[in-house]
């Protein structure tokens, strides 16, 4: 049984961390209008489903990966949200 959970950590690990380098880039750059709103709005809902799931089957391999995933994919989202008002205050 452990392999089976080491499997899932580390198909969680990279899953998870694999949006790291786009939020690193965001941060750094403030850059999002290349970024797919809608892309990443899906993924949130994707990952609100995964650890509501994850919960209810009481599994913190997806309650950490997709508790991590929501925190990336909600900076993203909220920084490109920042971004668009921004550039509407600038045009006015």
């Amino acid at each position: 049984m452990y392999h089976i959970t080491a499997i899932g950590f580390t198909a969680a690990i990279c899953s998870t961390f694999a949006l790291l380098p786009q939020v690193i880039r965001v941060w750094k750059t403030k850059e999002t209008e290349q970024l797919s709103g809608g892309a990443f709005t899906l993924m949130l809902v994707g990952a609100i489903l995964w650890l509501t799931y994850g919960l209810l089957r009481q599994d913190i391999v997806i309650i950490s990966a997709n508790s991590i995933t929501m925190i990336f994919i909600a900076y993203i989202i909220v920084m490109k949200t920042r971004h668009r008002i921004s550039k509407t205050i600038d045009q006015e």
